[in-house]
């Protein structure tokens, strides 16, 4: 029986091993997120409180002219015009890194939205750990969550999430 139960387990293990490496994602999967203005919110964890805070935020996502696999998110605080920024985000050729971060999931869900997950290695306050970003794509809606694992830890905790709407 133990053997059996052995088996399995690893046919688990390796089935989730497998379908992790497989998941990728296409530049048609983002289209959604063009064009006009996301408003919303950022909610993150503070670092002194330990309590989660809320500040107003807003993006705009531009896929770029000449490079079809690149978008630029313009992220844009209301209250805090300083911390405005642009990120260049790149979908590599194949599908299988989105940001610098490996694609582990893309599942379309019930009500049609898309969850992509993606994972890298990293460092959350300067300490080791994994980093997890899950990305919720609809028509009128549209979320990042990452999520951090320390390197001495077992469980992930959310770090911060974006929440905006059309």
């Amino acid at each position: 029986m133990k053997i059996l139960l052995t088996l399995f387990a690893v046919t688990i293990a390796l089935t989730v091993t497998t379908a992790a490496q497989t998941a990728k994602i296409s530049a048609k999967d983002l289209k959604p997120l063009e064009g006009d203005q996301w408003i919303g919110n950022l909610t993150y964890l503070d670092y002194q409180s330990k309590k989660p805070t809320s500040i107003k935020s807003n993006v705009t996502v531009t896929r770029n002219a000449t490079d079809k696999l690149k978008w630029t998110f313009a992220m844009q605080y209301p209250l805090e015009p300083k911390a405005n920024r642009t990120e260049d985000i790149i979908l590599s050729p194949d599908g299988k890194t989105f940001d610098g971060e490996t694609v582990i999931e893309r599942t379309k869900l019930p009500d049609g939205m898309l969850r992509i997950v993606t994972s890298k290695p990293g460092k959350d306050d300067n300490r080791p750990a994994t980093l997890r970003h899950t990305y919720l794509v609809g028509k009128k809606t549209f979320s990042i969550k990452k999520e951090v694992k320390l390197d001495s830890e077992t469980e992930y905790f959310e770090r911060n999430t974006y929440s905006w709407t059309r």
